[in-house]
């Protein structure tokens, strides 16, 4: 049986270092840090992470082998400052250029965002030496029954083309194109309430 918990402070290290090793090879993450940039990635994937472990939004094993990192969005909703203060720590360690393409890749997905009230998937993770096992559908699971108690759609990006299969074999049948510019493609994933 796969136990799923909320992550804890405790876990950041882990996960950050769990993500980085997942996403190494990434489409959307080699076009924003370049290929084997572990230590961008570590720093984008703790700015990520420790706000939704605050909020109690990042499901993950017990091993700290598979996380799904959440948000419960509104338009037009602002974010907090300690978020905002994370992403300029962020920005020192990933570099300008790095925080060029970030930005466009935020613009561009946000941009095309959903115009209603949904849960954002921020991030699926599950480490390279098990995937495959089903850890990742059930971090998924925490994430769907809060949306299914709000009842909004679940929504998330992706500029892997594999993804969309994995995606929609767990409930994400819509599919809608965002332009990155000089980016890779990429599209939002819709999971109805």
């Amino acid at each position: 049986m796969i136990r799923v918990r909320q992550a804890v402070t405790e876990d950041v290290d882990a996960l950050t270092a769990m993500v980085a090793a997942a996403f190494a090879d990434d489409v959307g993450w080699t076009y924003m840090f370049g290929l084997g940039n572990v230590s961008a990635m570590r720093a984008f994937a703790h700015a990520l992470l420790v706000p939704r472990v605050r909020r109690g939004t990042a499901w993950v094993t017990d091993e700290c082998t598979a996380l799904a990192m959440w948000d419960r969005c509104s338009p037009g909703r602002q974010r907090d400052e300690d978020h905002e203060d994370r992403w300029a720590a962020a920005r020192v360690e990933v570099g300008e250029e790095a925080w060029r393409r970030i930005t466009v890749y935020d613009q561009a997905v946000s941009a095309a965002g959903p115009d209603r009230p949904y849960w954002y998937l921020g991030v699926l993770a599950t480490h390279p030496s098990v995937q495959g096992r089903g850890l990742a559908t059930a971090v998924l699971q925490p994430g769907f029954q809060a949306a299914a108690v709000d009842g909004w759609d679940c929504w998330l990006e992706t500029s892997a083309p594999a993804n969309k299969a994995f995606y929609a074999g767990r409930g994400f049948t819509t599919a809608c194109d965002i332009v990155i510019p000089d980016g890779p493609p990429t599209w939002w994933l819709r999971r109805p309430a």
